[in-house]
């Protein structure tokens, strides 16, 4: 026997297990996620990969990314190899993907996360082991810095300290060491740090959704935000991040959703996923300053906004009456998720300010006197700014929490978000839509870019 198992070659050993894996991924994208799972998924039980060929949607330098062949290098420290099984296509790649001439440091893989398979670990890995089923995450928990320690991991301080080594090699030699989150891939190569693992049936594709854009929609109504039973909420935005915070805002008991988004099959979806309201934001264009009698006291709007007013009518209380608990001017909470567009879709409408700037000044402005203001988009002009008189902001009573992952904590928070997927309190399945293989990622981000449908997902290894 053990002459037997000596005559094995190396690259027939990672063939092998490489092809059993692709099944056992396409089995958990479809649905046999546990089977895969917990069933003893198929895996390369050592970390010597170092020479392993594996196929990437790599940027470098200012041209397209296309799908190249990289070699393996040996793990180190506690990275591991995860073999993909869906990833999302976050919007803020596409200029990365579309547009010609965006810079990049080096060879980097393109990707926000995404899903798989665990096939080898580092020496030093702890909380993942071969076979597990992970979730590779756009934020790190080290749990251990500061932020982390403060249920704050969305803002993980410890990517400062790893080190920038390469993971793979370019055909040409160069190394390649961008993107730690970079999914597009047969395998992702990264530190135990991004990953968590997940105990649940949910079938890959939508499990996918979670590591950039639903995550960031949940955590924003589900986190840090107190969305209490009976409040009223609206939302900016009904891409997969508002439309997941539509979600998270009906889960926690809010009463009153309104979703603003200028995309009529958006629209329709929210009403679906839990809104109770919708609203075009091209119905209600008129913006005038005011005049500046009075301007910067407390409660002074710059401008007036058709919009704003529109929003404020909804949300009305059932009393105006002060000592009755009426005099509230506002929802109770907003959370935006619109940001700069990168790319004018080529059949769906824009939203009456492609920059974004505009709705977080109506966030502000919208935002009654003690409301919470969540605002997670990005994309606007390096030079914007947002208009805040100064009575305001020394001595005002809104609470405003930004950040990209909208309060997320992924160790916390991801197998969370998988039980409410299996009980049907948050259906992701209605925004993973249409799924890619690897060599069509370009296409699925342009279907992305020009909002086709709500999110689009890549299947590295189908």
């Amino acid at each position: 026997m053990a002459s037997k198992l000596s005559s094995l070659s190396r690259r027939r050993v990672i063939k092998t297990a490489g092809a059993v894996a692709v099944g056992g991924g396409a089995a958990a994208l479809l649905g046999g996620g546990r089977l895969a799972a917990q069933g003893g998924a198929p895996a390369i039980a050592t970390n010597a990969q170092g020479g392993r060929k594996y196929k990437a949607f790599v940027k470098s330098g200012p041209l397209l990314p296309e799908v190249v062949e990289l070699t393996a290098r040996p793990l180190t420290g506690n990275k591991c190899v995860v073999r993909m099984e869906a990833a999302q296509t976050c919007y803020t790649s596409v200029d990365q993907v579309l547009i010609n001439g965006t810079p990049t440091n080096g060879p980097s893989l393109v990707g926000h996360g995404g899903v798989g398979i665990v096939e080898a670990v580092g020496p030093q890995a702890m909380s993942v082991r071969v076979g597990d089923r992970v979730i590779l995450n756009l934020h790190a928990a080290c749990g251990k810095c500061h932020n982390c320690l403060r249920m704050r991991s969305d803002k993980c301080n410890g990517p400062t300290d790893f080190p920038n080594e390469p993971f793979a090699t370019m055909s040409d030699g160069r190394p390649v060491a961008g993107s730690r989150t970079g999914a597009m891939a047969e395998i992702a190569i990264t530190y135990e740090d991004y990953l968590t693992p997940l105990f649940t049936d949910v079938s890959s594709a939508e499990i996918s959704m979670l590591t950039c854009v639903g995550g960031a929609g949940l955590g924003m109504a589900m986190t840090n935000i107190p969305v209490e039973a009976g409040s009223d909420v609206v939302v900016f935005g009904g891409g997969p991040v508002g439309l997941s915070a539509v979600m998270g805002a009906k889960v926690k008991g809010a009463s009153r959703i309104i979703c603003v988004e200028p995309i009529q099959y958006r629209r329709d979806l929210a009403l679906k996923l839990g809104a109770t309201d919708v609203v075009d934001p091209n119905q209600y264009k008129e913006r005038t300053a005011v005049a500046q009698a009075g301007f910067g006291g407390p409660g002074t709007d710059l401008f007036r906004d058709a919009l704003v007013e529109r929003l404020r009518e909804m949300t009305k209380p059932r009393t105006d009456r002060r000592y009755a608990g009426g005099g509230r001017i506002g929802p109770d909470h907003i959370l935006e998720a619109v940001g700069g567009d990168r790319i004018k879709p080529k059949s769906h409408p824009q939203g009456p300010d492609p920059t974004g700037v505009t709705v977080l000044q109506q966030c502000w402005e919208l935002g009654s006197a003690i409301g919470s203001i969540v605002t997670c988009s990005v994309g606007q002009p390096a030079d914007a700014v947002v208009r805040i008189p100064a009575a305001q902001w020394a001595d005002g009573a809104k609470h405003h929490w930004p950040g990209t992952g909208g309060g997320t904590n992924d160790r916390r928070d991801s197998n969370r978000y998988c039980r409410m997927m299996e009980t049907g309190q948050i259906n992701m399945k209605a925004l993973a839509t249409r799924t890619f293989p690897l060599n069509r990622t370009r296409e699925a981000y342009q279907v992305c870019a020009d909002r086709e449908v709500p999110a689009t997902i890549v299947a590295p290894n189908t």
